[in-house]
């Protein structure tokens, strides 16, 4: 009997631990917070959220930049797209090896269409 209480006891520890995640209620000065290397230290952990609990198809391109904050878009950047930072790893130098992007579609009105959550790996 003891035995199976060992067991049940260690099945529930390693279901707790791989249970976790360190995610967080999206908040706007959290999304914004930058950490080292222009990095932001919490967007991972509320990617989640905002997807999942925040209407982001068919709201404006102003409320976006009201509940995200301005883009971090670059040049050679999709046509009407919106690209948010979420994670940047870095190998040996200076070049990327894995990338996260939130991407934000608008329409020709200005209104968001779609989002997609982009990876790279190199």
């Amino acid at each position: 009997m003891e035995n199976l209480k060992l067991k049940l006891t260690l099945l529930s520890l390693c279901f707790v631990l791989f249970s976790c995640k360190n995610d967080m209620k999206f908040e706007k000065s959290g999304w914004t917070q930058k950490g080292d290397l222009n990095s932001y230290k919490n967007r991972e952990n509320m990617l989640e959220d905002l997807t999942k609990n925040h209407k982001l198809k068919g709201i404006s391109y102003s409320k976006v930049i009201d509940l995200l904050g301005l883009p971090e878009n670059y040049s050679d950047e999709k046509f009407n797209t919106l690209s948010y930072n979420i994670v940047t790893e870095y190998g040996n130098d200076i070049d990327p090896v894995y990338i996260k992007i939130l991407e934000i579609k608008l329409a020709k009105d200005s209104i968001v269409e779609n989002y997609n959550i982009v990876e790279i790996e190199n």
